[in-house]
């Protein structure tokens, strides 16, 4: 039996060392590496989720080539149960992402079979635990004006819903946009960046963002701030929990691995603020790791936060 279930897209990021800027047109620089690793925002929450200690289930879609079969085992070795479809002549997704040394990036991302995922991949008693997450919503074409019917399956057994909603490549669009209001009013926790806070109630301030957010019917916020923190919303109360500054060498996935430290937390029945400084410092120690080493260890992260004099969890 899983304790979370997490539904959402599954590729491979092909990442950079960090560069200065963008080489000038017919021209080529040359890079110390470039590596392969899991991605996607549910594949990556996913491995975390199973690092810490939880029973995690993941449900995507993939192609039948190499990647796929990299991706299935990957998954296998971390202990992440899989409900993934593998569609015949169809092409795993990809994310290229360049990684600059003031630790911005900029992606390029191909969503191959993340946009064929569809209710008819799987069924809905596949749908199993005490959290239903679906992440990477915006990457999702086919599946997104299901999510609604999958909350409400997961509502009446009882199972908290967190959304995430990845930047729209698509330019936020008010239909797509109002796929994201609509499901507010059925989602526990929502899990934004700044940028995406800042696209979904067309509001620059931090603090009312999540005000709004809350007001459209979600349950809680937690707004993403990068090395500042997260800006936690619930109920009448909006708090800062400050983040941890590190030496970060690649920020590709720390969101993700930030929701599953705060699923770690939250399965604890800690309260939620510690949920939220265990979640700030598992992203931040994800940024001072390449490759696999991105997803720290509970042990790992809870000596990163008495390192800094921070307790959770009593």
């Amino acid at each position: 039996m899983a304790d979370v279930t997490i539904v959402g897209d599954v590729n491979v990021d092909i990442i950079t060392s960090p560069i200065e800027k963008y080489p000038e047109l017919d021209s080529q620089v040359t890079l110390p590496y470039v590596y392969l690793v899991p991605g996607g925002c549910a594949c990556n929450t996913a491995i975390e989720c199973a690092n810490l200690g939880i029973k995690t289930k993941l449900i995507g879609k993939v192609g039948d080539d190499l990647f796929s079969d990299y991706l299935i085992k990957t998954l296998k070795k971390h202990g992440v149960k899989t409900k993934i479809k593998i569609e015949k002549g169809k092409n795993t997704g990809i994310t290229y992402a360049v990684n600059f040394k003031n630790m911005t990036r900029s992606m390029f991302t191909y969503r191959g079979t993340n946009e064929l995922l569809s209710v008819r991949d799987f069924n809905t008693d596949d749908i199993k635990g005490k959290i239903l997450l679906v992440t990477g919503f915006n990457l999702l074409n086919n599946l997104r004006k299901d999510v609604k019917t999958l909350f409400l399956y997961a509502r009446n057994r009882r199972m908290k819903t967190f959304l995430d909603p990845n930047w729209d490549p698509e330019g936020w669009p008010e239909n797509r946009l109002n796929d994201i209001l609509e499901l507010l009013k059925y989602t526990d926790f929502f899990f934004p960046s700044l940028e995406e806070g800042k696209a979904t109630v067309k509001t620059e301030n931090d603090r009312l963002i999540a005000k709004k957010i809350l007001h459209l019917g979600s349950g809680g916020v937690c707004l993403k701030l990068d090395e500042k923190g997260c800006l936690l919303g619930k109920e009448n109360t909006i708090k800062l929990i400050d983040g941890f500054a590190v030496n970060s060498v690649n920020t590709t996935g720390a969101g993700d691995v930030f929701l599953a430290g705060f699923i770690k937390g939250y399965l604890s029945d800690w309260p939620i603020e510690d949920a939220v400084r265990f979640a700030n410092a598992a992203g931040a120690l994800s940024t001072t790791k390449l490759g696999l080493g991105k997803y720290p260890k509970f042990k790992e992260i809870i000596e990163f936060l008495e390192s800094r004099g921070v307790e959770v969890g009593k």
